[in-house]
């Protein structure tokens, strides 16, 4: 089971460096000296050269400011989570190795073929999803289990960032997750009679009314309202046959069942997916996801979206690999590495740009007239840019560009995928400080002409061509992924089928 959306590139890259000085440290111990630091990066391709000993600086200086890492003496360091992280992973083999694993259920969450979160339930049957009804709802409950696990562990990562809790940077991830879950919280635990939620019948009732006025698509994203529909449908037909579990374990206790009460202890247990822990996956995840994609037809633009979170040295294995295979021609592979690299050039170059535009951010306020909201929110966006030099950020900024020149990309590949940096999104800059009021093409072509006038370099003669050829490569992507989602849709109302039929089975 996997739904979902891809994990940030910056997380997989983070997670891979802190399990690298866990493997580290527990071969030296306690301390390490920033020289076994730098060999270890250098031999892992984290810094791409011995001699680039600024690089390692600079990464460990990150780690330090994020919380990761601390430095008790000059020239050496220590981890500040456990050398061995996310142990759980091992505890959890011990147990099936000891008892066996006939009520141990694994789950894994993420996109069609990727994982965002994955776990283990204690006490659930391993083939419980053999009841198509059962693996209907778990798939819907643990991917939003997953989503909600995953936009807390954004916060607590947010957190680690500030000394300042009053200026703690606000993750869009945790934001999104709290927005989705407005409606279920008023909902599903303060509304009706007693304030304690709606029962099934009333939700299921609003839902066939909310129904009948939401649109088939916002803001150019399709919504799937024949899928909710079918959700809905389902959800109808189940609550039919539905039953309180209390019930079924009073009868079980008055016929003196062992089993009654030791059906309720089940243990939930949840960590990031496991290529973040244990680098050998991360090569096998990406390679299965899109062989399976591959086998479905799907195009290009699904390919990219799955490969975009995976470092560069993984998806050139990869694709390899999927050529050896004869699953990916010569050409479709090299139209696959090409799309990557404008991937990675443009989020180098929307990086610039939000730092470039960041200062001009001041304090701004939020206030709600509700009554039920009696204080006011303060929030500093980009507050410890916003005190920085000028110079300072024109510095930085380009560091930047020749550490991205350096690595191999162009400026004409960064120019033409600025669009695809955020894709499927638009270009987070654009979010952040553009207020829709003039074109979407002419305020990137601005913005992006400004931040490089501001650093001294001098923008490509085609630079305006760059900027519409990034924009048709977006769109045509877009319409690719729409119809790859589509092939997608019609599998899963062939599920939807077949566990209505099961319904009506049972009734």
């Amino acid at each position: 089971m996997s739904r979902g959306r891809p994990i940030p590139k910056g997380e997989v890259r983070i997670s891979r460096i802190i399990f690298i000085l866990a493997d580290l440290q527990q071969r030296k111990g306690g301390i390490l000296r920033f020289k076994d630091i730098h060999e270890e990066f250098v031999r892992a391709g984290i810094v791409s050269n011995i001699k680039y000993r600024g690089n390692t600086r600079r990464i460990l200086k990150k780690l330090i400011e994020m919380g990761y890492l601390e430095q008790p003496r000059r020239g050496e360091y220590r981890l500040k989570v456990a050398p061995r992280p996310f142990q759980v992973i091992e505890l959890i083999r011990e147990v099936q190795e000891s008892y066996g694993d006939e009520m141990i259920y694994e789950w894994r969450a993420g996109g069609l073929f990727w994982t965002l979160a994955e776990g283990t339930i204690f006490g659930l049957p391993r083939n419980i999803d053999e009841n198509p009804v059962y693996k209907l709802i778990l798939e819907v409950l643990l991917v939003r289990l997953a989503n909600i696990f995953d936009a807390i562990v954004e916060l607590g990562k947010a957190a680690k960032t500030s000394k300042n809790v009053k200026t703690m940077p606000i993750p869009y991830t945790a934001v999104r997750e709290f927005i989705l879950n407005i409606l279920p919280y008023v909902i599903g635990e303060l509304s009706g009679i007693d304030g304690d939620g709606l029962h099934a019948e009333a939700i299921l009732k609003l839902y066939k009314r909310l129904l009948e006025h939401i649109p088939k698509e916002i803001n150019g994203q399709p919504i799937l309202v024949d899928l909710i529909r079918g959700y809905v449908d389902t959800s109808e037909k189940l609550l039919k046959i539905s039953r309180h579990n209390e019930e079924l374990i009073e009868s079980l206790e008055a016929e003196n069942s062992w089993g009654a009460r030791a059906s309720e202890k089940i243990v939930v247990v949840m960590h990031p997916p496991r290529h973040l822990i244990d680098e050998s996956e991360t090569e096998r995840e990406l390679y299965e996801s899109l062989k399976q994609l591959i086998k479905k037809g799907v195009s290009d633009a699904m390919l990219l979206e799955h490969m975009r979170v995976y470092d560069e040295s993984v998806v050139e294995k990869v694709l390899k690999y999927l050529e050896l295979g004869l699953m990916l021609n010569k050409e479709r592979k090299k139209s696959l590495i090409r799309l990557y690299k404008l991937v990675r050039a443009g989020e180098a170059l929307e990086g610039m740009v939000t730092h470039y535009l960041s200062p001009k951010e001041y304090t701004i306020w939020i206030e709600s007239e509700n009554s039920s909201f009696e204080d006011t929110i303060e929030i500093s966006k980009h507050a410890s840019e916003a005190e920085k030099n000028e110079e300072v950020v024109l510095s930085e900024i380009r560091k930047e560009f020749e550490e991205t020149i350096r690595r191999g990309y162009t400026l004409e590949d960064m120019v033409k995928g600025i669009w695809l940096s955020n894709w499927p999104g638009m270009p987070r800059f654009i979010l952040y400080y553009s207020d829709f009021s003039e074109n979407i093409v002419d305020f990137v072509r601005k913005s992006v002409r400004e931040t490089l006038e501001a650093i001294g370099i001098n923008v490509p003669h085609n630079f305006d061509i760059l900027i519409e050829e990034g924009y048709r490569l977006m769109k045509k992507l877009d319409k690719m992924l729409k119809q790859d989602t589509n092939k997608i849709v019609h599998s899963l109302k062939d599920a939807f089928n077949h566990v209505a039929k099961e319904g009506d089975v049972h009734e």
